[in-house]
């Protein structure tokens, strides 16, 4: 059976595991992103951010990808409560999609397997709800980290869809990993609006 989790000697990764969750969010630089609607919690230039980030991204590390969903978490709690204070009713949250093509060559969305975390930090009284199908990915697209700025927002027009009955007069959260050109999320963004859509937030590791 294949697993998806970093190699046992990599001792980084479990230096990384036995830090309090707390001690080590206060560790890690902030990202310095500020744009409207769009929350990142860590700077992607710091060697200890990035080595989170791949270890969900590429390994699946269940560990980090835990500790990782945690920070997630506290963020989107934040953002639920002005939001529910506002607006009268929490967001839902949509993890960026990939196709099927893309899922089925890596085995797993890395963004689904947050979502799912997350999730069981989710009691019924947070009243949060997560989809897994309302925002999807309908058209093969090159990778985006093997292209330029211009060339990744062009790769990825018209590539999602959003379904209309799920998120309609809804404030939606799309969860991503790591926000580099905005390529992918202005992208969701679009097809959440046009399908009804009242508001999109993007919430990412890191920058």
């Amino acid at each position: 059976m294949t697993k998806n989790l970093l190699a046992p000697e990599d001792k980084k990764v479990e230096k990384l595991l036995a830090i309090d969750p707390s001690i080590m969010r206060q560790l890690l630089p902030k990202s310095p992103a500020n744009i409207k609607d769009v929350f990142v919690l860590f700077d992607y230039g710091n060697k200890i951010v990035r080595l989170l980030v791949k270890s969900v991204k590429y390994k699946n590390n269940a560990g980090l990808r835990k500790r990782v969903a945690g920070f997630l978490y506290e963020d989107l709690m934040e953002i639920s409560s002005e939001i529910t204070l506002f607006e009268g009713a929490p967001p839902i949250v949509v993890p960026m999609p990939m196709s099927k093509e893309e899922k089925r060559k890596k085995g797993f969305n890395q963004c689904e397997e947050l979502c799912r975390e997350m999730q069981k930090l989710n009691p019924p009284s947070d009243g949060i709800e997560v989809s897994y199908n309302a925002l999807k990915k309908i058209r093969e697209t090159k990778r985006q980290t093997t292209l330029g700025r211009d060339e990744r927002m062009l790769n990825v027009i018209n590539c999602m869809a959003a379904e209309n009955k799920i998120i309609k007069n809804k404030t939606v959260v799309v969860l991503d990993d790591v926000y580099t050109t905005l390529a992918s999320f202005s992208e969701a963004r679009r097809a959440l609006l046009a399908s009804g859509a009242r508001r999109v937030i993007g919430l990412f590791i890191a920058h």
